[in-house]
């Protein structure tokens, strides 16, 4: 699990460097490219338990790649993903889908639905990643914490009772302790109403048996924010010719950002149970190219706890992560060779260190390998390699999707008997058509793979409708 993670995760932060871009191809506001990736997935890579179960979707991947192109609209944030999964025996039994929309709500047609077209309410996507955790023991909540959107949505109301209340911090001042009393006022009402944070929080931590800790230390935020940050004082802000510090009554240091903001950092004082919350990020440009280091962690002030438990049974180290990225160009495409390193511990999320090596082209060629660090025994064993093209176009106009238009079709995230029924019946010619014309391409250990999993999850029972 924790490795499949790290290579699902790969593609993700593949998908999200598309930030990166030509300064010759950039039209407005608005960006695009054709894209052309392949992956390859090393068995050897996994422990020799699951080594069998992964050859299949190993065999999978050499036979299918991924062509396209992804357009998007910083003005209106409406955006259009043209995917093509191809098999490359033989192109024509290829299956294609269209994603567009806003982040909010994403919908999709694809030659497997017909005429037909299915929206994604990206507001509840993590509750509907909670439920299929639930249900089927999927752990979609993994999937849903690496879409932006889904932590943005959930930190939204948050953020915004700090912003409204203390207002932007700049130049020398105090922030009086009655604001800060009414931010924890507001912090107490959203932490218990906001049902897109309640669902985070859980989806963060709900495979961790000490899930509960960490709901407490987080539902506990205004009281900390008042009695241990602030201690019921002002915070006192400080500008050094462009240097922010925060600092309370005691005159320790909670935040320091550097002038131009290309560096900062919370060092915040110890919760009631101990653990000490830190977060710092890095950032330095040279020749095109930029070196970022994140840190974080909510670990105990007891350095000397090694046992992984203190005395009272409370984890050491609920999280601890860090992230380096050294040598990434600053746009696309470049000549360039990479290194991303990500190492994450604690007893809330899966542990596992990775790190990943990328080489690109200045014609938009590119390769990245991801090497397991976490076991000792494995080494550096390579578990993924993903290569192929990302090359920006001319981008053409991206529709003003709004959510009107989107939330009239399908709502896969809320559905029910009826619904399903209908719409099975609907879709079912093209869809059996194009899965059987796939499935003639791919190898017979991919599909004993795909099955055993869909059994294991129970996914074949539900698909039937059996109970």
């Amino acid at each position: 699990m924790k490795r499949l993670f790290a290579a699902v995760m790969t593609v993700f932060m593949l998908l999200s460097a598309a930030g990166s871009y030509s300064e010759e191809i950039r039209d407005s506001s608005v960006y695009s490219y054709d894209f052309d990736i392949g992956f390859h997935l090393n068995t050897e890579g996994f422990p020799p338990r699951v080594r069998s179960h992964i050859r299949g979707y190993s065999d999978l991947l050499d036979v299918l790649g991924l062509k396209g192109n992804l357009t998007w609209s910083d003005e209106n944030g409406s955006l259009d993903l043209e995917l093509n999964i191809i098999p490359m025996t033989n192109p024509s039994a290829g299956i294609s889908m269209h994603f567009f929309g806003i982040p909010e709500h994403i919908c999709m047609s694809s030659s497997l639905l017909g005429d037909e077209t299915i929206w994604f309410q990206n507001y509840v996507l993590m509750e509907f990643a909670l439920k299929s955790w639930n249900n089927l023991h999927l752990p979609l909540q993994y999937l849903a914490l690496l879409f932006p959107y889904v932590t943005e949505n959930a930190f939204q109301n948050l953020v915004a009772n700090w912003t409204e209340t203390i207002g932007r911090i700049t130049g020398n001042q105090n922030i009086p302790k009655e604001k800060i009393k009414k931010v924890t006022d507001l912090w107490t009402g959203t932490l218990q109403e906001d049902q897109r944070l309640i669902y985070w929080i859980t989806g963060l931590s709900v495979l961790s048996e000490d899930h509960m800790i960490l709901e407490n230390e987080i539902n506990k935020l205004p009281e900390y924010l008042l009695k241990n940050v602030s201690g019921n004082h002002d915070i006192t802000v400080q500008d050094d010719n462009g240097e922010i510090v925060l600092t309370n009554h005691e005159n320790q240091v909670l935040y320091r950002e550097s002038a131009g903001g290309n560096s900062w950092s919370f060092t915040l004082p110890v919760t009631d149970n101990g653990y000490i919350p830190r977060l710092s990020c890095t950032s330095a440009s040279s020749g095109g190219f930029r070196d970022i280091a994140i840190n974080g962690s909510y670990h105990m002030a007891d350095e000397e706890i090694d046992a992984g438990r203190d005395s009272e049974g409370q984890p050491a180290s609920l999280l601890d992560f860090s992230l380096d990225v050294r040598n990434l160009p600053e746009k696309w495409p470049a000549e360039s060779s990479f290194s991303v390193d990500l190492n994450v511990f604690g007893s809330v999320l899966p542990n596992f260190d990775v790190i990943m090596k990328g080489e690109t082209k200045e014609n938009g060629e590119f390769s990245i390998s991801v090497y397991d660090q976490s076991d000792n025994t494995a080494g550096t064993n390579c578990i993924l390699t993903c290569s192929g093209s990302i090359i920006p176009v001319a981008p053409g106009k991206v529709p003003e999707y709004n959510a009107a238009e989107l939330t009239k079709h399908l709502n896969v995230f809320s559905v029910n008997d009826k619904t399903v029924s209908e719409f099975s019946r609907i879709i079912r010619r093209p869809l059996i058509t194009g899965i059987m014309n796939l499935l003639e391409e791919i190898p017979a250990s991919a599909c004993q793979s795909v099955m055993d999993d869909l059994e294991e999850y129970g996914l074949v029972n539900l698909l039937l409708g059996e109970e």
